[in-house]
């Protein structure tokens, strides 16, 4: 299983319209963690301090990381892999970072967990579907409307107080 970006297994889309069996690996990978990550930041103590316990976790993940590069199958050239990379891996950090700390002072505040992550994940795809359809010129189709309709209908529906 080849992880970087010139991997068959990351780059393969879907074929006849049906997802490959590494995409249900990965779909079930982000699902099962997106999950363990609002549970664990609705979980997070509210007297410590949000910084300090997100600067815990990324050191974590740091160290984490450091440890799966070294032992991961295939070589590994710290120049050619340097080479590859550019603005996106510090705007994503940036955009991590506002995704934690969002996510925990909304916890923090009272928002319900049920709740917090639909609202924001449905508010953010709709967005997506914007930027997806003007910058990275996607094509959506009849059935993909009526799914966006259906999302901003629920949307409104469990945004009314």
């Amino acid at each position: 299983m080849a992880l970087s970006g010139r991997g068959s297994c990351v780059n393969s889309g879907p074929v006849d319209g049906k997802m490959r069996p590494m995409q249900l690996v990965w779909l079930s990978l982000a699902i099962a963690a997106t999950v363990a990550y609002h549970v664990i930041l609705k979980l997070t103590p509210a007297g410590a301090n949000p910084l300090l316990s997100l600067m815990l976790t990324y050191g974590a993940v740091t160290f984490l990381f450091a440890g799966v590069l070294l032992f991961a199958p295939g070589e590994f050239a710290w120049r050619e892999e340097v080479r590859q990379l550019n603005w996106t891996a510090i705007a994503l950090a940036l955009a991590i970072i506002g995704l934690d700390l969002g996510f925990i002072l909304l916890y923090r505040s009272g928002f319900e967990v049920s709740l917090g992550a639909l609202v924001t994940q449905t508010a953010a795809a709709m967005l997506l579907v914007g930027i997806g359809v003007l910058v990275f010129r996607e094509k959506l189709s009849l059935s993909h409307g009526c799914g966006i309709v259906l999302c901003l209908a629920g949307l409104w529906l469990v945004n009314r107080r």
